[in-house]
């Protein structure tokens, strides 16, 4: 009795103890939102404001740290964090305008949208993801029965197959919905046929069966089988929520570093949001495509600037021999034309007419046999011929020319000149007949001048695109795609000013740009932009991981590349080799030897690699950071210096070791990168003239390097010289004797 009773009070102790045990324990708590995803500090460019800022700009970062503050450290509920992506977004908006916070601001945006994105994506409503996939693969599926129904309606029995497949019910369901059930027994009835071509009994028939024109509704119909049956199990939150925290911490890492690993695997987690949400990704897309999948290399250049650099002006002169209402002209013309360009608006491509302005002046005589009528000649001409680009083929549309001719009676003689009484008659009855002919005749006069330029004009317009087609459709593009640098998507378009070319260079596994924080002023000439990952990723093409090279050679690779893309000769500068150690040979990483980041009015060159050199230690992978400063000044551009950083990959055992190694490191770039003043003037050839370029501004924000080229351009127009005349060499007079 003892022991039951013993039993059972430690069995009830035991419950009890359980129970206020299960009772003590906290349930975990579940991440809420972007908590968990976003980094648990801010970033460190965010947390950095501008140098300077004061009163309300001063307050202005103060409030943005704070709410930065709330959204990364604190523990927001949803709803908070909506508020504080809001109030941010505000803060950009305020600030908008402000040179000194631009750079900043632009950091700033691209985060917040990429949060904001993220909340949408994690709020989705999964019964419309499941909707809008399956509106996707009806839309195929319509579209491969639409193809396969043309395709038979041109065979002489293709309505038996139609009638066989049920093509027409299948395309009634697919446009009214009318029964999702009697869909479904169609794409199964379907779908059994397909599987089952191999029974049939007529061997053409199995044959016509197997043709490549069913393949599609075949891949459709299982497509839309396949999501039909899957339900809505198939979203994977968890997995949703895995991948985001991956890209966000891929693309966070990246903005520090421009690591080509952290690019890829940024790619690879969108790609398996894509994969998971088919349908349901628009806000995160949209994000990542204005913030690192933008154009990376962006080109504006003025109307103004490419008159200025095209005019040309030609003068001919010749004979005149025409027969015009029966009088017998002859005499003398000049001939004066320009060549401009007038852009157009365009959205999809580079659009301009090429303008024609000119005047002839001619002085002739016009014999009949009762007079001889003497007329100065003064025609102004005007024309044009429309020209458009896409990126590989200019296109042209016919010449128009327009000609306003002008004649003066200058003189006119008869055969009554020299009686007296009579010549002075005789010239006013000349004078009379040819004003009132003189409308007939300048038509004429004008018909013949449009006659003459606009088939010339058209034929030396279509001459030159007819050259340059084959040199940027034809060859050009070719040395890109050769090199691995033909860009994946781009942009042509024009306004009455100026012409605007936007490229991409980003392959799988790499990122691009975000918009520029520079707003480009219409007043510049030419504007060119490049994004930091336009040249790592055009670096990447090299192939540097891993290999040694030494400092010169490198350099010859880099003049090799430039002349294989333009088809001219490069020559770089080149650092100085040591005479008793020779050059520097680099060892270069596995990972990213080369790469460029632009932030803070900066460029550092980043270098992972070790060195070897004659009479020296070999120094291990250092990640080697060279920063340069541009700026134009009376017309040179400075280029300075900063202090270079050293630091291993592999932290050595003695500190002592790594700063030798880091003095020995910094020795070296000083003499490979010394501080040089530049002329701002460029140089350029372009067929019969000889350009100069003057380079007005060089930015360095936000990973964009911008170069400005000013409108007050040089242009020498180079006088074609005639082939040299081969000249025998002469006869000795000993030689003719024999």
């Amino acid at each position: 009795m003892v022991s039951l009773a013993v039993l059972g009070i430690a069995s009830l102790a035991l419950v009890v103890t359980t129970t206020m045990a299960v009772e003590d324990k906290k349930p975990e708590k579940a991440d809420v939102g972007l908590q968990g995803i976003l980094p648990v500090e801010v970033p460190e460019d965010l947390s950095e404001f501008p140098e300077g800022l004061e009163g309300k700009w001063d307050k202005w970062a103060d409030q943005v740290s704070e709410l930065l503050g709330k959204l990364y450290e604190s523990d927001l509920n949803l709803a908070q964090q909506k508020q504080t992506l809001a109030a941010l977004q505000a803060k950009v908006k305020e600030a908008d305008g402000q040179a000194a916070l631009a750079e900043y601001s632009s950091r700033l945006e691209r985060r917040i949208e990429v949060a904001d994105a993220v909340l949408q994506t994690l709020n989705l409503d999964l019964g419309a993801i499941k909707a809008a996939q399956m509106k996707q693969k009806q839309n195929q599926l319509a579209a491969a029965t639409k193809a396969l129904k043309k395709y038979l309606g041109t065979l002489q029995n293709g309505e038996g197959w139609v009638d066989y497949l049920q093509l027409n019910d299948l395309q009634k369901e697919l446009k009214n919905s009318y029964s999702e059930v009697e869909l479904l027994d169609l794409l199964k009835s379907l779908k059994s046929k397909f599987e089952e071509r191999g029974a049939l009994k007529d061997a053409e028939q199995r044959k016509f069966f197997n043709r490549k024109q069913f393949k599609g509704l075949e891949k459709a119909t299982k497509a839309f089988l396949a999501e039909a049956n899957g339900g809505a199990a198939k979203i994977n939150m968890g997995n949703v929520r895995k991948q985001l925290t991956a890209l966000v911490e891929n693309l966070e890492e990246y903005e520090a570093t421009q690591s080509s690993k952290n690019a890829f695997e940024a790619r690879k987690a969108y790609a398996m949001l894509r994969q998971e949400l088919e349908g349901g990704l628009g806000a995160l897309t949209t994000a990542l495509r204005n913030n690192y999948f933008n154009y990376n290399l962006r080109v504006m250049v003025a109307e103004d600037f490419i008159n200025r650099l095209i005019s040309d002006s030609t003068c001919e002169k010749g004979p005149v021999v025409d027969c015009i209402l029966g009088a017998y002209v002859t005499g003398n013309q000049a001939t004066t034309t320009e060549v401009g360009v007038d852009f157009k608006p365009s959205d999809s491509t580079l659009r301009f007419d090429l303008s024609l302005a000119g005047i002839t002046n001619s002085e002739t005589s016009g014999t009949t046999n009762q007079a001889v009528i003497y007329t100065s000649g003064h025609h102004q001409i005007w024309g044009g011929k429309e020209i458009n680009f896409d990126g590989d083929t200019f296109t042209t549309q016919p010449a128009w020319v327009q000609v306003d001719a002008n004649n003066t009676t200058v003189g006119a003689s008869t055969k009554l000149d020299g009686i007296p009484l009579l010549a002075s008659l005789g010239r006013s009855m000349a004078y009379r007949r040819t004003e009132e002919l003189r409308g007939e005749a300048e038509a004429i006069a004008a018909q013949r001048v449009r006659d003459r330029v606009r088939p010339r004009f058209d034929d030396e317009v279509d001459e030159r695109i007819t050259r340059a087609n084959e040199e940027v459709g034809g060859k050009f593009n070719k040395r890109l795609r050769d090199n691995g640098l033909f860009p994946s998507a781009r942009s042509y378009a024009s306004t009455d000013s100026h012409l605007y070319v936007r490229t991409r260079l980003m392959d799988t596994g790499e990122l691009a740009a975000n918009s520029p924080p520079l707003t480009i002023s219409s007043d510049e000439s030419v504007v060119i932009q490049l994004h930091e990952s336009v040249m790592n990723n055009s670096i990447s093409r090299m192939a540097l991981e891993g290999r040694k090279i030494s400092d010169q050679d490198l350099i010859t690779e880099f003049e090799k590349s430039f002349t294989d893309i333009f088809d001219r000769k490069v020559k770089l500068e080149r650092p100085p080799v040591d005479p008793d150690k020779g050059p520097n040979i680099l060892a270069f990483d596995e990972k990213d030897p080369i790469r460029i980041q632009i932030i803070d009015n900066t460029l550092n060159i980043i270098l992972r690699c070790g060195f070897e050199q004659k009479g020296e230690t070999a120094v291990p992978t250092q990640i080697i950071t060279v920063p340069l400063h541009f700026k134009v000044e009376g017309g040179k551009i400075h280029i300075t210096r900063g202090d270079v950083k050293s630091s291993p990959v592999v932290r050595p055992e003695r500190i002592a070791a790594q700063i030798a190694r880091a003095g020995v490191v910094r020795n070296k770039m000083e003499k490979a990168f010394p501080d040089r003043v530049e002329d701002s003037q460029v140089k350029a050839k372009l067929e019969n003239r000889t350009v100069y370029l003057n380079i007005t501004g060089i930015e360095t924000k936000d990973g964009w390097l911008t170069l400005t080229v000013g409108n007050d351009l040089t242009v020498e127009k180079n006088e074609e010289v005639p082939p040299a005349v081969e000249v025998p060499p002469a006869v000795e007079e000993k030689t003719a004797a024999k």
